[in-house]
């Protein structure tokens, strides 16, 4: 059938923007999409919010109202009745005003949403003025909270925010500022059609034996003429050859057979193909095409022989994984600077840091298709959080039919990507309902009792967004919360857990040597914060007067109540520091990375193969920040990475071995404080994560922290058994140093078997680290002639955390360098090689990147 072509005229050109009710001029944007906020700042008209105290001085900004228009041509109005132009709104930030040619269109309510607006009849031959006033969604909300009689129970931000559908971290968080933005903060467009596909519907079916798959596609159409239209479909394999073929109509579905199908697997298991469907409406009247992957993933939630509760574990391909990780936060607090090639930079860091999995975290935003493009690509599973958290959500019909709403778009849009194994309701919102004692009983299954409690938000979580999954991405399995488990939400023997019996206040902050007793089946929330490093601090602090730990300055930094006093308790428990700012940062960071390492290692130990998977997966919070701030990000706003991205990088590398000290007191009768003999020892283990054993040797040295002394050394052979972790052995201290133990460090490297080469190594330290004096470890570096890999060693002493930088005051040049290896810990005669990457296109100054170190206690 013949007709006019799905056309698409984007309207990003023109747009200017000023604040409403004033007789402010209309001012050009920076750049569109837009928010108001990189609008002011790009006219002078307020300051970079991430600079000194900035940030309090804009807070007015979020509680006016702001007008955006612009002016679009329109050669011809059709005048075939079959014809519609449509108005698109692929998201306006928050409560909007949609006037076209002075009449009014549309009004908003949800950020979340693609808007659509029938404008057939609007649309004028020639110039059409576009208008978009938003109100403050903050005073809206204020005013929805006030109407309905109560003000909601929450954590974090304002109470107000949860009558909103806007992104809820933008009220403020723990990690970040308030900043109230708004604006058409994505792409705008008219679209003019006969017919379009409103929706290309795909789902993959994998037999057991992963010898086929069947993808079916539907393609669901829009316009006046849809029905009787044919629809080609067409399969492309990962090399672009298409490979199937059918003709299909609107709604009815259509099979494609693959025999021995390239399947996707996630990082670290296998590769990552992606087939193309693409349709094809009518006689050209519209083309859409998505890439997916075929894979078979399920969530298996099963008994484990001698322990309590269920397992809970990813399984892709047949593969039992274990999920290694971060929570993802909004990148950037003002959405639209976002890039394709941001998104890249970010989640390439994860990868390179040998994660597998995202926590698409729900205080933020469902993100840019082009996220979830890239996940696909590099193998990132993804956890997709729906967009509610940290409250009790009030009951409202408005709420209900914007929750709905939102979580059909979002799905849809969402649904064909591989890289998504888990829906997920909300963000600690069960957990929030019994720590305040709302009116909720897990065994109560009567929905209009949930609706006339103080915890009516039950019913989006267990209703409304439970269908929505059921219906429109049925393979993929739907979690009620996270975290959420058996008796209780966090309970650690049924599903997930948040693990912040360390650091937060309102827990018993108990020290990080003590994550072995903090674990759960899967631990998708746990973390120690730090601050940004001094290249990132020098830049966003221009006052120098201000570049002290406890200046006003840094204070704001500080997005949590208690933060300073928690941070400083867990400096003073572990660490000796200075004080300048400089030293305490670098402070802070040791402290983060020793943290991650207790974690990381007491969760990966307890993932101990098929039936024993007591843990089976660890997300940290968090990979990333959208501003300066003390904060959980492994990497700071600046895409700076600190010291405990490479500790996670090391800890989720296939191959790790560890070592845990333990001492064994024996008492001379039952009631003695001074006859008692100590023996101290060390738990010898190692993971494999990969899919065949590896034979190695374990060596294990004993060495004195003051010197560096090697004490006693033995090798023996071992197996690591595939995809688990195995027990290798215990070793005694050295019998001399039985009454001295906490003077000697452990240091265990897995060797290969006959080459020597080093697999995996690892140094444990007596706790804490302030006991002990570093200051006579001399760290060397040493160039090996290629101008881009140091060998760094030490004498005197053992060195900890020694932290590799460009010796340069340029910012640019040190960013454009990357290292596969900091953070480090050394002992005399095992030098360790580290390596650099310079961004392509970087002139590298005359004679090449020299680096410099700092290291703890020196």
């Amino acid at each position: 059938m013949s007709g006019t072509p799905h056309s698409r005229q984007l309207l990003e050109k023109g747009w200017s923007f000023r604040q409403a009710n004033s007789e402010e001029p209309f001012r050009p944007v920076l750049q569109f999409p837009t928010v108001t906020h990189l609008d002011l700042m790009h006219h002078g008209l307020i300051p970079d919010p991430r600079k000194n105290l900035n940030a309090r001085d804009v807070q007015w900004v979020g509680e006016r109202e702001w007008i955006y228009k612009t002016t679009f041509d329109v050669i011809e109005v059709t005048g075939s009745k079959d014809v519609r132009q449509v108005l698109v709104f692929e998201g306006l930030d928050t409560h909007c005003r949609v006037s076209l040619n002075g009449e009014l269109l549309l009004k908003t309510d949800n950020m979340y949403l693609e808007w659509r607006v029938d404008a057939t009849d609007k649309i004028r031959t020639g110039p059409n003025e576009l208008e978009l006033h938003f109100e403050s969604t903050f005073l809206v909300g204020k005013q929805l909270e006030k109407d309905q009689g109560f003000i909601n129970k929450f954590w974090n931000g304002d109470s107000s925010r949860m009558n909103t559908r806007k992104v809820p971290c933008h009220y403020g968080w723990d990690w970040g500022p308030t900043l109230l933005t708004a604006g058409p903060w994505k792409p705008v467009y008219l679209e003019t059609f006969a017919a379009r596909i409103s929706d290309l519907g795909i789902d993959v079916e994998i037999t057991d034996n992963l010898e086929s798959a069947f993808v079916t596609v539907i393609v669901d159409v829009e316009g006046e003429i849809k029905s009787g239209i044919d629809c080609v479909v067409e399969l492309f394999d990962p090399s672009g050859q298409s490979v199937a073929r059918g003709t299909t109509q609107a709604g009815k579905p259509h099979r494609f057979s693959v025999s021995k199908p390239s399947l996707w697997y996630p990082l670290g298991y296998g590769d990552q193909p992606l087939y193309t469907v693409k349709a094809t409406l009518g006689n050209n009247l519209d083309t859409v095409s998505k890439r997916t992957g075929l894979r078979l993933s399920e969530l298996v939630q099963r008994p484990i022989p001698k322990q309590k509760g269920l397992s809970f574990f990813f399984r892709v391909n047949n593969i039992p994984i274990y999920s290694q990780g971060t929570d993802w936060i909004p990148p950037d607090v003002f959405l639209p600077r976002m890039t394709k090639q941001r998104y890249r930079d970010w989640l390439s860091l994860a990868a390179k840091g040998n994660q597998n999995m995202i926590r698409v975290w729900g205080g933020g935003i469902y993100e840019d298709n082009a996220f979830y493009d890239i996940c696909d690509e590099l193998g990132l599973l993804v956890w997709q959080d729906y967009m509610l958290g940290c409250g009790a959500y009030p009951w409202h019909d408005y709420l209900l039919k914007s929750i709905k709403a939102e979580a059909e778009y979002n799905t849809l849009r969402l649904r064909h990507h591989p890289c998504i194994v888990l829906w997920c309701g909300n963000n600690e919102d069960y957990m929030f309902a019994e720590i305040h004692k709302l009116e909720y009983d897990m065994n109560d299954d009567n929905s209009e009792n949930w609706i006339k409690s103080n915890f009516p938000g039950r019913y989006y979580y267990e209703v409304t967004l439970k269908e929505v999954v059921e219906r429109l991405s049925p393979r993929v399995p739907y979690h009620l919360s996270s975290p959420f488990g058996g008796s209780y939400s966090n309970d650690p023997t049924v599903g997930d857990i948040h693990s912040w019996q360390v650091w937060m206040a309102d827990q018993p902050r108990y020290p990080y040597q003590d994550y072995e007793k903090l674990t759960g089946r899967f631990v998708s929330e746990f973390g120690m914060k730090s601050l940004p490093g001094m290249r990132t601090i020098n830049s966003l602090i221009t006052n120098e007067a201000e570049r002290y730990p406890q200046s006003e300055t840094m204070d704001s930094w500080y997005m949590a109540p208690e933060d300073q006093r928690t941070l400083s308790m867990y400096l003073v428990d572990n660490l000796r520091h200075g004080n300048d700012l400089a030293s305490y940062s670098f402070a802070t960071q040791v402290i983060q990375s020793e943290s991650t390492d207790y974690s990381l290692r007491a969760f990966r130990r307890l993932w101990r193969g098929p039936g024993r998977e007591e843990c089976a997966g660890c997300l940290i919070w968090q990979l990333n920040d959208c501003f300066p701030a003390a904060s959980w990000s492994l990497i700071d706003s600046e895409l700076r990475p600190k010291l405990a991205y490479f500790i996670t990088r090391r800890n989720y590398a296939p191959l790790l071995v560890g070592a845990t000290r333990r001492v064994k007191e024996t008492r001379s009768n039952e009631f003695t404080h001074v006859d008692i003999k100590r023996q101290t020892h060390v738990e010898l283990w190692a993971s494999n994560l990969g899919l065949a054993s590896v034979d190695g040797d374990l060596e294990v040295t004993f060495v004195k922290v003051a010197d560096g002394e090697h004490v006693h050394r033995s090798t023996k052979p071992v197996t690591l058994a595939p995809n688990r972790s195995t027990e290798l052995d215990t070793a005694q201290f050295p019998t001399v140093h039985q009454d001295s133990p906490s003077s000697l460090v452990v240091h265990v490297r897995l060797l290969e078997r006959g080459s020597g080469r080093v697999l995996a190594r690892y140094t444990e330290f007596p706790q804490p680290l302030r006991h002990n004096n570093f200051s006579d470890a001399n760290v060397v570096l040493r160039p090996l002639g290629d101008g881009l890999s140091w060998a760094v060693g030490v004498n005197g002493g053992v060195a900890k955390a020694v932290e590799l930088s460009v010796a340069s005051d340029d910012n640019v040049f040190a960013d454009a360098v990357s290292f596969d290896n900091n953070c480090l810990d050394l002992i005399p005669g095992d030098e360790q090689v580290v390596t650099i990457e310079v961004k392509a296109g970087v002139k590298l100054p005359p004679g090449g990147v020299v680096l410099e170190e700092r290291h703890y206690g020196q």
